[in-house]
Formats: C-alpha cells, structure tokens, sequence
C-alpha cells in the first residue's frame, strides 16, 4: 500500500514542480552567505566565473538529477538501488546527509522564527541574550513541527501549494527590500563592493574553486531534493527549460540578496560580515536605529524565513521519500518517524547555542555538523551521485530522460563530461576547501 501511495503521488502542474525546485535551491544561504563571497571575491568579477560554472556543470548537473528522478521515478535510495542493488547504500548516505544538515538547519530556521516574532512585538534581541533563553531550543520544536506539517500533508497539498505561496511571497518581498535598502543615502558604497570587478581575481585558481563550491550548494545539488522532486514528474515536461528557469532565478534572487545586504549594511556604515553575525546581529543593530525599523526587520526576517522553509522542505523530503520506499509505509508514518529523528538528532545542536553550550572537543555542536555535512558531506554526496549514475547508467538511457519532450538536446558529450571532469572538480574543492579550514 506504501509503495502505491508513493507512486500515486505527482505534481499537479509543471509550474508547481518549478516554483518548487526554486524553493529547494533558494535557502538562507542566497542572503547571508552569497553576497559576502562575492564582496570578498572579486566583486563583480567573481560573478564571472560563478555564472560560467552554474550555467555549465550547475545546469549539466541538475538535468542529470532531474533524469534519474524522472526515470526511476523513486526516492534517490531506490533510484541508485535500481541501477544496481548493491549502490543502495550510496542513496541511503545521500539521505543520511540530507537528514543531519536539516537537524542544525532548523535550529537557525528557529532563530529566524524567533527574530521575526520579536521583531513583531518591537523587541530587539542581543545575540548573545537570545542564545541563553529558552527560546533556541522552542523554536527549533516549533519549525521541525511546521516542515512536518507541510510534508505530511504530500505533494500536491502540501509541498506543492506551500511552495506556490512562498515563492510568490518571496518575490513579492525582496524585491521592494532592495529597492528601498539601494534608495539610502551611502547605499552605493554597498553596491560598489558588491559588484565593483577586481579582474585581477579572474586568473586566481582559488577564485574558481570557490566559484565551484558555490555553485554546488546554491543549486541544492547533491542533496537529492532534485532527484526526489524529479520523480514526481507526470509524463511530459521539458527539463531543460525548467532547469534554465530554475537557475535563472536563482542567481536572480543572490545578486539581489547583494544589493540588498550591501546597501543596508554601507548605508549604516557598518562592516560586511556573513552568516550569524550579519543575521543576528549587525542587521538587528541597524533595524533597531531606524524609524519603523522593528516593521522592516519583520519583513525581513520573514523573507529569511521563508527562504528557509522552502529550502527545508525539500530536504526533509529526501530521507522521508527514502524511508516510504525501502520499509513500503505510507506519507503519515514516513514523515512522523523522520520529524522525530531531526528533533532528537538536532536537539544538541540546539543546546549548543543556549546557556548549555554544548561543545565536541571545543567546537559548539551545531559549527562541528555544519563543518561535516555541511561542507564535506554534501560534497562527497554529490560525488558519489555522480560517479554511480555516469559511470554505470547507459548514456543513451540518461539522455532519453533529459532530452524528453525539449526542443533543444543536450549533446552525449555533455554527460561525457560530467563523467570525467566532475570528480575531479568536487576533489579539488574538498582539497581547496581543507587547505582554507
């Protein structure tokens, strides 16, 4: 019965699909971590080989995904298991990988809860403040608890229409954000470092391996979001434009994360950070300074938040397709045992940013998962993907589920290329990104 239900399952419309592999690909990451790589990197100049590789081995490798999924119309664990049984187990470390990033990716998820309530309520936390309280570990409870909900209402009535709405909202906000962020006053020191090129960037090997690493992770490649939400796929659909699309809006929605970020951040001549201390505290701190600031810092912190949950939803999905697959159990049950197992898989990382602190051998627990599957454990992911389905899936039969009903094909040499070139980039950004740590 499990197995039928899954099967039964399929997007209602290709614009859900779409609307929906933006959301998994759009995540915090685009807001906090984007902007500063670029300002960091060459500004304008970084984008230069950023959009060469997404629109190269980004594009090549999320068709291939899309592909898999369509063909075997599977959880990434079956979809590996059908090419061969004993490569089950590259689908189940694939989920696996899924699972633990999300246990610490709903703790931030949390935070952003939190800071959007007490943005609400005119109520501005001090980082340090927050991380004492309870409220770390509550709201990490409540936002496991409404991916649960999403997820476990399935695909069409759940993940299809939260993705609609969400997506929509998101645009819908970003957009009048940027706007208003690049109308202060000083705002085009922050646009100017964003996007002012240092060509001299371009011929730095380092510069490419980090264009590589960001290009992986923005697209949510080597998750198995992509595969998952490929398999839902009702017959005819073009993925190569649905790909274009995706990916166009992605970026689309970075570069004007940037301005945004950079604009607010100069305009207050504050200094460009990434990640929890521009989230939770040099954004806050500028909120907190100006007339109806408490509004605009709601506003953003819910944009944040959705973001977020777009992007969690689609990983939740990938252990919990998996799970209904290998024990033939229905959506219900999948997805109560998995939102128990990221509460409990993620409660240390909770604790580690509270008046706990929890530490692993002096790293707080949630840097120490982040550092392991959020940098090497989706990389080695992706890798081992790769290196399965290139390598041991026919060419012609990979193709014949890309290349469906698209007017354009992508050549054999394509996948030729990604069977060859791909291990090699994913190792050098694991060798370039130890040396850097």
């Amino acid at each position: 019965m499990g197995s039928e239900v899954i099967k039964s399952e399929k997007w209602n419309s290709g614009f859900g699909f779409v609307l929906a592999c933006i959301g998994s690909a759009v995540g915090i990451g685009n807001i906090w971590r984007f902007p500063y790589i670029v300002g960091e990197n060459g500004g304008g100049a970084f984008l230069i080989p950023f959009l060469i590789i997404v629109a190269s081995f980004g594009f090549l490798l999320m068709l291939l995904e899309f592909g898999i999924g369509r063909r075997y119309k599977s959880s990434i664990v079956s979809a590996l298991g059908n090419i061969s049984k004993k490569f089950r187990w590259g689908g189940i470390i694939i989920a696996l990988v899924s699972f633990s990033m999300l246990s610490y990716y709903l703790v931030i998820l949390g935070w952003i809860l939190s800071y959007f309530i007490s943005n609400l309520s005119q109520f501005f936390w001090e980082f340090e403040q927050f991380i004492q309280s309870y409220y770390p570990v509550l709201s990490f409870i409540v936002i496991s608890l409404a991916v649960y909900t999403i997820v476990n209402r399935g695909i069409t009535s759940g993940i299809e229409i939260f993705n609609k709405i969400g997506i929509l909202c998101l645009i819908s906000i970003i957009i009048p954000l940027a706007l208003y962020a690049i109308s202060l006053p000083g705002s085009d020191q922050g646009i100017s470092y964003f996007l002012e090129p240092d060509f001299s960037k371009i011929s730095e090997p380092e510069i490419w391996s980090i264009a590589l690493g960001q290009a992986f992770f923005s697209l949510s490649l080597g998750s198995g979001s992509l595969l998952t939400y490929g398999s839902y796929l009702r017959g005819k659909h073009s993925l190569i434009r649905s790909s274009s699309i995706i990916i166009g809006a992605n970026t689309a929605v970075s570069i004007i994360s940037g301005l945004m970020i950079f604009a607010l951040v100069f305009s207050f001549g504050m200094n460009p950070q990434e990640g929890i201390p521009l989230i939770f505290e040099v954004l806050p701190n500028i909120f907190s300074s100006i007339d109806f600031g408490f509004l605009i810092g709601a506003v953003f912190f819910f944009l944040l938040l959705i973001a977020g949950l777009t992007s969690a939803v689609g990983l939740f999905q990938v252990p919990n397709a998996s799970l209904q697959d290998v024990f033939k159990i229905s959506n219900k049950k999948s997805s109560k045992i998995i939102v128990i197992g990221i509460i409990l898989v993620g409660l240390p990382s909770a604790l580690s940013y509270s008046s706990f602190n929890l530490e692993v051998f002096g790293v707080k627990f949630l840097d120490g998962m982040d550092y392991v599957f959020g940098t090497y454990g989706i990389t080695i992911a992706e890798l081992i993907f790769v290196v399965l389905v290139t390598w041991f899936v026919d060419k012609k039969k990979i193709l014949e589920n890309i290349n469906a009903s698209s007017r354009v094909n992508i050549p054999g040499h394509a996948i030729t290329l990604i069977k060859y070139a791909t291990p090699v980039v994913i190792i050098l950004i694991l060798i370039t990104t130890t040396i850097s740590k």
